[in-house]
């Protein structure tokens, strides 16, 4: 178990943190920058298996055809159409799926695997990083591309415009020009707003909370996100778009909060 959990972690490290805009979106047409990016998870990997080697736990053989294969499947499905056929938020979905699936069954082949819920130290503080790192990263990027087409962004524009009227001062009558500062709104969609990073610590929270037995305060983490968006609730479109959102969000945070509690 200590394997599996400290190779999901490898995965979701190089997939999130250490994976920047640009080569999440060119590595699949870009042979150089997903190059890149698959030698980020070549680095991780082999730290991690050199030392299961080193404690005699895996031998260099298993090390190796393990670590191999994991590399080639994930090229070959970071590499692999599925983002041109599939739209963004399932390709997004199913290729993670994949890809933990993947790590999960190649280590089931070439190691054995305790599926025991009883945690050592070693095992809880791993199983504690990867749900984290699910929690905030993940599920942050998964429900962003999820409710992407129904996002909207207030944008407000400031510009003057020039009003002309007559005025009538002592029986005699003139055209006066002022000048007026207007203001107009409009919406647009928002991937990686401020939001995003609100959305990422409200995860964080909750999950925290949950795996501390301290729920209780899981409203007051609510309502202060939602005093900060008050004045924007009169927007029917952005109320509905806030509450899926974070109804999402609380979701995901509460079961990754549940799953960690498992371990410890």
């Amino acid at each position: 178990m200590t394997l599996l959990l400290s190779l999901l972690l490898v995965h979701l490290l190089a997939d999130f943190p250490l994976q920047t805009k640009r080569m999440a979106a060119r590595k699949h047409h870009d042979r150089r920058v997903l190059l890149r990016h698959l030698s980020i998870h070549a680095v991780l990997m082999l730290f991690v298996l050199t030392f299961f080697v080193m404690r005699g736990t895996l031998s260099i053989d298993s090390a190796g055809w393990l670590g191999g294969s994991i590399l080639v499947f994930h090229a070959l499905l970071d590499a692999s159409p599925l983002k041109r056929r599939v739209k963004q938020a399932a390709a997004y979905w199913i290729d993670q799926t994949l890809h933990i699936v993947a790590i999960i069954a190649l280590t089931w082949v070439f190691v054995p695997v305790d599926w025991s819920l009883s945690f050592s130290r070693p095992e809880q503080i791993l199983w504690i990083l990867c749900f984290s790192l699910v929690t905030t990263e993940l599920l942050g990027h998964g429900i962003s591309l999820l409710l992407l087409p129904f996002a909207p962004r207030l944008i407000e524009s400031h510009f003057e415009r020039k009003v002309t009227r007559k005025e009538q001062l002592d029986g005699v009558s003139r055209t006066v020009t002022h000048e007026v500062e207007d203001s107009a709104r409009s919406y647009t969609t928002e991937l990686n707003g401020i939001g995003r990073y609100i959305g990422l610590v409200e995860r964080a929270i909750i999950t925290l909370l949950v795996a501390t037995n301290a729920t209780g305060a899981i409203g007051f983490v609510i309502a202060l996100k939602a005093l900060a968006r008050f004045k924007q609730f009169e927007d029917r479109r952005f109320a509905e778009y806030y509450i899926i959102g974070s109804l999402l969000s609380i979701l995901g945070a509460i079961l990754c909060g549940l799953a960690i509690r498992v371990a410890v």
